[in-house]
């Protein structure tokens, strides 16, 4: 079952590192934004399955925007990452919805194991 995706980071690196690992999958990547207010249009206008959310952000960060992501849908999977493996980032993270939380750097294998526990991940034409 394929699902699309975006990633909502400031470090246009991260996106391009999720990409990679995701590419061959059943995933589709469908955009990327470098902060929140872009991320919740890109958001609404594109209404992926699963969003990749870093939590600090200039501007409107990944709380507030994973909170007006909720206001939009409650079925989308949020995953929340960020280079601050806090606790208390982690608890407001599931406190505005956030299904999942992963601290960068992440390896391949860490962040394919936290897709596949809300995503079965399918490899795409290899025979």
């Amino acid at each position: 079952m394929s699902f699309r995706y975006i990633v909502i980071d400031d470090a246009p690196f991260i996106t391009e590192v999720i990409k990679n690992i995701l590419k061959g999958t059943s995933a589709h990547f469908v955009g990327e934004a470098g902060n929140g207010v872009e991320g919740l249009h890109l958001f609404a206008k594109t209404r992926p399955e699963l969003v990749i959310l870093d939590m600090v952000m200039p501007g409107e960060n990944g709380i507030e925007t994973a909170r007006k992501i909720r206001e939009i849908s409650q079925e989308a999977v949020l995953i929340a990452c960020s280079t601050l493996d806090d606790a208390a980032i982690v608890e407001n993270a599931t406190d505005v919805g956030c299904n999942d939380y992963i601290s960068k750097p992440f390896t391949k294998e860490g962040f394919l194991n936290v897709v596949k526990k809300h995503f079965q991940l399918e490899l795409e034409n290899m025979k």
